[in-house]
């Protein structure tokens, strides 16, 4: 008797971990392969529960990058963790947007629902399944670099702040956000001294953190320099192959990127999503 309930209670104890590390942490301590087999099931019905942030997104992220952007025609922005495309369906919903993004995410559920809200845009945006970092691009590549509510579901922080920081042009703006203490993540909350650190240390500078909605703040930093922009670019032109480390070698056709180099192949969906994984 005493046996089993030993085993019982063993069962319940990992059953709990279980639905804690799925349901508050997203499973950032398993793996990125579990957060995106989580966000494909989760996808259909993600925009619903992001409903009071969402009706935010023009006026809290969309307007004021543009503002910062008002120098640059035609920006280059990739958008790191962009789920069901919100932030690129607030730019490209702005009239004085004509710039190009690349969108990435590790769940191919969430980026089919960023595809159908994305499609009349689809010639200006490229949305690409990756698993994390380091990140397919080579240094000094974007004018703009976004990743909204993700850093606090990822494990080496620094490593992933650093790695944004990487791919930004020189006088580029970092568009982030940190999950507030009542957002109820616990031990995955970061203090805005903490993220202000973490930024600094990645070489980035005139931190910014303003109330976005009652779970996020908005964050902006930017990157020393004098912003030479990247222009309107291709996604073969900035991505790094991953047979033989070239850059800017593919070309694409049909429903695919072939590397010019050595003839590597990245299958393109019907929806039009780089499966880079």
């Amino acid at each position: 008797m005493f046996t089993w309930i030993v085993i019982i209670a063993i069962v319940l104890g990992i059953l709990f971990l279980l639905d804690r590390e799925i349901y508050k942490y997203e499973g950032i301590h398993i793996g990125s392969r579990l957060q995106a087999f989580l966000y494909d099931r989760w996808a259909e019905k993600y925009d619903h529960g992001k409903q009071a942030g969402q009706l935010q997104d023009v006026e809290m992220l969309a307007r004021p990058l543009l503002e910062k952007l008002s120098a640059i025609p035609a920006p280059f922005v990739l958008d790191v963790a962009t789920g069901t495309g919100r932030l690129p369906f607030a730019l490209l919903s702005q009239p004085d947007f004509k710039g190009s993004i690349i969108a990435i995410d590790i769940s191919h559920g969430m980026l089919e629902r960023a595809a159908k809200k994305l499609e009349p845009h689809r010639e200006h945006v490229r949305l690409m399944q990756y698993d994390a970092f380091p990140l397919p691009f080579p240094d000094e590549t974007f004018d703009v670099v976004c990743c909204m509510e993700a850093l606090e579901l990822i494990g080496e922080k620094q490593a992933a702040v650093k790695e944004l920081a990487r791919v930004l042009r020189p006088g580029g703006t970092l568009l982030t956000s940190r999950g507030t203490e009542e957002s109820g993540r616990g031990i995955v909350v970061i203090s805005a001294e903490a993220l202000t650190e973490l930024l600094h240390n990645a070489g980035l500078e005139d931190v910014q953190i303003t109330p976005w909605w009652r779970v996020f703040n908005r964050v902006f930093a930017h990157k020393p320099g004098t912003l030479m922009p990247a222009g309107l670019r291709k996604v073969g032109e900035v991505l790094v192959c991953p047979s033989c480390g070239g850059v800017g070698t593919f070309t694409e056709l049909n429903s695919s990127l072939t590397c010019k180099a050595c003839n590597k192949s990245i299958k393109l969906d019907a929806d039009g999503i780089l499966n880079y994984r």
